[in-house]
């Protein structure tokens, strides 16, 4: 049984040593539960057969998607606003991916309800999370959540991520 259901582990930096260290040990054991694996380098992720490529700029994309080919996966950061993710979701992205400010909370329970109305391709809510705000983001429609890399600080990271599931 498992603890949690996890769709994508994103190996981040842009040190390529490292990521490929890191990558050459986790890529087959993710894949083979079924994870998605996706670097922030488009060249990295495909030269090492990752799932794909997580991009911080979304002037990217177009290159991307290029270097990865249509089966595989491109997601983009995006701000806390519905142009950019429009233009980049009509452009072809695997998922958009909004920052979760705290600041700015409530405008971001908004931006998800709106775009899980009004567009089909898949949101990312990313931050540091409670039960509490990923409930909100679940039933404002997010498709994932990505909790920021503290959780792998806690005590048990496999029993605060299921938390996070458990509303």
């Amino acid at each position: 049984m498992t603890a949690a259901d996890i769709a994508c582990l994103r190996i981040t930096g842009t040190d390529a040593a490292r990521v490929t260290t890191v990558a050459k040990t986790l890529l087959p054991l993710a894949q083979d539960k079924g994870v998605a694996v996706l670097l922030d380098d488009a060249d990295l992720a495909a030269k090492l057969r990752a799932d794909g490529v997580h991009l911080a700029d979304t002037s990217r994309y177009r290159e991307a998607r290029r270097i990865i080919g249509a089966d595989g996966i491109v997601g983009v950061a995006c701000p806390l606003e519905r142009h950019t993710a429009m233009e980049v979701g009509e452009a072809g992205a695997d998922y958009v991916e909004f920052a979760l400010a705290e600041a700015m909370e409530a405008d971001a329970v908004d931006l998800i309800a709106w775009w899980t109305e009004m567009m089909t391709v898949p949101s990312v809510v990313a931050g540091a999370f409670t039960p509490e705000i990923a409930a909100q983001f679940v039933a404002a429609g997010a498709d994932f959540l990505a909790p920021d890399s503290s959780i792998w600080s806690a005590s048990d990271p496999t029993k605060a991520i299921a938390a996070l599931l458990a509303r």
